[in-house]
């Protein structure tokens, strides 16, 4: 098991988050728009992104942040054979998940008090990175995320996150500078992509392992 970092992600800053989501599945219910990351046509252009990440005939894929299982929902639409762990720290969310796709599996979990369970050979992280904290360092959260997931996989991690280069920044969002993420990957993999082509409020970082396809040293 990865080793948890209790210190990097504040508990009132992951309370708000929680409270956050919680309100708005009173207000939405179970839906895109409790998520608030978007319309359907938004969500699948950001999980074409991380599907590229995805490599092998039965990959293990963990999703990091999960909500409503979507991320495995256009898997399945692909008929991509995979075994699927999605973690939330919305319970809501998670039981949903666990309603609506039964045969993978889903867990309440924050993965900086309890660590990531098991090596996978692709780890997504989408829409978990925009919340700005009060009491935490996004920066440092948003580091430590990527290593620990870095370190739990054989083949790949793919994250999108809010771009510095937004015409209009929302209040309460926080807004990565791109090039300091692609310096900070490069400190822990030789294999970076950084994809800003998709949306010009938004980027993904992906690193890739050297056993992963497509390599020459």
């Amino acid at each position: 098991m990865c080793s948890p970092t209790k210190d990097v992600l504040h508990q009132d800053d992951l309370d708000c988050v929680v409270q956050r989501y919680t309100d708005r599945i009173r207000q939405h219910g179970l839906s895109l728009e409790s998520l608030n990351s978007g319309g359907i046509e938004k969500q699948h252009l950001r999980y074409g992104i991380h599907f590229s990440a995805i490599q092998g005939p039965c990959p293990r894929v963990l999703d990091i942040g999960c909500g409503l299982g979507g991320m495995y929902a256009y898997l399945k639409e692909r008929h991509v054979n995979c075994t699927f762990v999605g973690y939330d720290v919305v319970p809501a969310y998670v039981e949903a998940c666990r309603t609506s796709y039964p045969e993978a599996r889903f867990e309440c979990r924050n993965i900086f008090e309890e660590g990531i369970d098991g090596t996978f050979d692709t780890v997504v992280m989408s829409q978990v990175l925009n919340n700005l904290y009060r009491r935490s360092n996004n920066v440092d959260v948003m580091q430590t995320a990527i290593r620990m997931a870095y370190e739990r996989t054989k083949m790949a991690v793919s994250v999108d996150m809010m771009s510095s280069y937004a015409e209009q920044q929302r209040e309460g969002l926080h807004y990565y500078e791109p090039e300091q993420v692609f310096r900070f990957a490069r400190t822990l993999a030789k294999r970076v992509v950084l994809r800003h082509d998709y949306r010009s409020a938004e980027f993904a970082i992906q690193l890739f392992h050297p056993e992963a396809s497509g390599y020459i040293p």
